[in-house]
């Protein structure tokens, strides 16, 4: 029995481990309480508008409707509102959004993309902190007219958008009082970028993050389990 048990919580350990570096899913915007603008998100740009819409709802009634009207570069939808999850630890890998086009987009690219604004308590003597970005995107153009759901990588070592080049999400952002790092996020955006002054309009929604749990946490479990095992076999 005692040897079961052992066995038991040694495998809800590796399983947890593992789980942890898969990651799990949460939900972190979804575009459905009024304002029209919610979860704090406007335009951040000339030529951009941003409302709310029911078109491509995949998560309850609402999507937040995006429309660059005009050629501009790196206009998009930005919010102040930054999720919880969306900071570190525990540590976010990737984050994924329902994006829906009623139109193919017929110009030679179209981007979509998220930003990650951050910055750092300001030191001694200074009045401002230091600041930091973070950003990838994926493709538009070619598409069909329908519903994709779309990855954001924030965990990989190289984008070409990147503030500090060969980091990832984890290495520039962290929490204040962390220690390695204090910079943290300040505002999250979807950006828009395309090759000329054909109207594009993007329907988001169920904007989710996968994060993994700190490797920490999850040994801390693991050897309470082992822990308890050796109470048992001394009682």
């Amino acid at each position: 029995m005692r040897n079961g048990l052992l066995s038991a919580v040694v495998a809800t350990a590796l399983v947890l481990l593992c789980a942890g570096t898969a990651g799990a899913q949460s939900l972190v915007y979804s575009f459905e309480a009024p304002p029209v603008n919610p979860d704090g998100f406007g335009p951040n740009g000339g030529g951009v508008t941003v409302t709310q819409d029911t078109i491509g709802a995949t998560n309850g009634a609402n999507s937040m409707k995006v429309s660059v009207v005009t050629g501009a570069t790196f206009v998009g939808a930005l919010t102040g509102v930054v999720h919880p999850l969306i900071n570190d630890p525990p540590g976010v890998q990737s984050v994924l959004a329902d994006v829906t086009l009623t139109q193919p987009f017929t110009g030679s690219f179209a981007l979509i993309g998220v930003t990650i604004f951050g910055a750092s308590q300001p030191g001694p003597g200074q009045q401002f902190g230091l600041q930091a970005q973070f950003a990838d995107f994926e493709h538009l153009e070619g598409k069909a007219a329908g519903t994709y759901t779309v990855q954001f990588d924030l965990n990989s070592a190289t984008h070409p958008l990147t503030f500090a080049t060969g980091q990832s999400f984890n290495d520039i952002f962290g929490t204040v009082g962390s220690g390695a790092n204090d910079l943290i996020p300040t505002g999250f955006q979807f950006f828009f970028n395309k090759s000329n002054d054909q109207p594009l309009t993007a329907y988001v929604d169920n904007v989710r993050v996968i994060s993994t749990p700190e490797p920490a946490s999850l040994s801390a479990l693991a050897l309470g389990g082992l822990a308890l095992v050796r109470r048992r076999r001394a009682a």
